[in-house]
């Protein structure tokens, strides 16, 4: 693939891992063998172009003049197979005009080498550490080596004495992971191949591990209880778990691309995505919004290339809106509206955010994703039920009858204070009061009255309470574009409403 690629286009890109560089040059090396081509080596350590067998280093001259006298050195009928690497990382870290001098070269080698009869190839080898503009991009045809197919996997696994058939859960455990991964996790746990079990705990542990440095930290224990609340969003949720089976790609339905939740910060829009994947039954996986803007474009297609190979699993992606406010924005924007437009693998992607007006428009266009969802505050039994948790952390009473420690007075008293109180608002209520309970010196007898967790409510003040004007905003703006994600039937626990129309004064 790679050979007809280098044939055919006049300039290439490859995205690759520092663990994958040698295995790359090793692979370049073999195109320039069936090409009949020598091989030459540019980078920061080496500016003069050297053969791939001779390692020389040279700085005597600025990287920008560097990379405009190597550029410009090349010619259509130089023979060879000319290798940048890291190209761009060197050109973003000079002066603006020393930068465009640099563009100016390749768009100028682009023009001499788009031509049918050519001797020069040229590949731009790229960690990930530099950025290519878009009218680059355009002239620059990008090539990732695909992940190992199961034939390849078995291989190289019987190579270092490892059965596939024998051991068939490390065939899920490697997805995503390139040759060169997976080769250096093995021989770092050589003392264990022959326990497929403990060989198998020990590379899911490095699979995590690496894609934590690459930004997608995978959370293995999502096991969390159901508090109630958002029974909107479960019921749809059921649904969901019903696409992905077989009777729906029998029928042809499409596979479901994800969700969008808005809501005031501490709503349970984070504490509902381990809830997700825990019905799903998919592991959940936490998108770094700061390596993703970091790393830029080149980045965020590698690391949806590693999601799509690790399906089934739930991406996530926290503070969403924010993913799309700097310069690469638009960029970032596209490639995930392509993904998820093109997506057929088992993945069910969660954004969450505060503020929907912040988000593009394209994203919230029918047919990107399948549904957005309000999470407003919770509800007077749901607030019952989050402070009846998070007591019973404490106080084992909480956890052994209906109403806990509580009579339906006094909790009738405490739902009426927390009106407008967050999810996390009333934990960190719960915890309030168990710690001053603890200062008292209840020791490991904690008892949380009423009086414990109103004093716990002075304390805690609500983001409500502090900017009710801010949080409205975003309640009556999201609200007219999202569906509500709890139903909040009317119960017994429910306040009043006042009739300010009927005060009986006498009007």
């Amino acid at each position: 693939m790679l050979k007809n690629l280098v044939a055919q286009y006049p300039l290439i890109k490859i995205d690759i891992t520092v663990i994958d560089r040698q295995h790359t040059l090793d692979k370049i090396q073999l195109v320039g063998d069936e090409l009949n081509k020598p091989v030459y080596l540019w980078s920061l350590l080496q500016p003069n172009f050297q053969p791939l067998s001779t390692m020389g280093a040279s700085l005597d001259l600025h990287p920008a003049i560097t990379v405009i006298k190597s550029i410009g050195s090349l010619k259509a009928d130089t023979n060879g197979l000319y290798v940048f690497e890291n190209l761009f990382a060197v050109i973003d870290a000079v002066s603006p005009l020393e930068r465009e001098g640099c563009y100016q070269a390749i768009s100028q080698l682009f023009a001499r080498l788009n031509q049918q009869h050519r001797e020069c190839l040229v590949i731009f080898m790229e960690s990930g550490r530099g950025n290519i503009p878009s009218f680059l991009s355009q002239i620059i045809w990008e090539y990732k080596f695909p992940l190992p197919t199961n034939f390849e996997l078995t291989t190289l696994l019987l190579e270092h004495g490892i059965n596939l058939t024998q051991s068939p859960r490390l065939s899920n455990i490697l997805a995503g992971l390139t040759v060169e991964e997976i080769t250096v996790g093995i021989r770092a746990n050589r003392d264990v191949i022959a326990d497929s079990e403990t060989l198998g705990d020990r590379l899911l542990n490095y699979k995590y591990t690496l894609f934590k440095s690459f930004g997608l930290e995978f959370i293995g224990d999502t096991a969390t209880k159901d508090i109630g609340g958002m029974d909107l969003v479960k019921e749809a949720l059921e649904e969901v778990k019903m696409d992905f089976t077989p009777a729906a790609r029998e029928c042809n339905l499409p596979i479901p691309r994800g969700w969008i939740l808005v809501g005031v910060p501490g709503a349970g829009k984070t504490y509902f995505a381990k809830i997700c994947a825990q019905k799903l039954g998919f592991p959940l996986v936490n998108i770094g919004i700061d390596v993703v803007k970091s790393g830029g474009v080149a980045k965020f297609k590698q690391l949806l290339s590693r999601i799509d190979a690790c399906a089934p699993n739930l991406p996530y992606l926290d503070e969403f809106d924010k993913f799309f406010a700097d310069e690469h924005g638009k960029e970032l924007l596209g490639i995930l509206l392509t993904w998820l437009n093109e997506k057929t693998s088992s993945t069910f992607v969660l954004a969450t955010l505060n503020r929907l007006e912040n988000l593009p428009p394209e994203l919230t266009r029918a047919g990107r994703f399948d549904r957005v969802f309000y999470v407003d505050f919770p509800g007077s039994d749901e607030r019952k039920q989050i402070l009846q948790l998070h007591c019973a952390r404490f106080d084992k009473r909480y956890a052994e009858s209906e109403h806990g420690a509580l009579s339906i007075e006094e909790w009738l008293t405490i739902i009426e204070a927390t009106n407008k109180y967050t999810g996390a608002e009333l934990a960190q209520m719960a915890i309030v009061a168990a710690k001053s309970q603890f200062y008292q010196g209840q020791g490991q007898n904690i008892q949380i009255d009423l009086d414990s967790l109103l004093t716990a409510r002075n304390r805690v003040k609500s983001l409500y309470s502090r900017n009710p004007e801010g949080v409205l905003a975003i309640e009556n703006r999201a609200k007219a574009f999202t569906e509500a994600a709890s139903s909040n039937q009317p119960t017994a626990l429910d306040l009043p409403e006042l009739d300010i129309y009927s005060t009986g004064c006498g009007v």
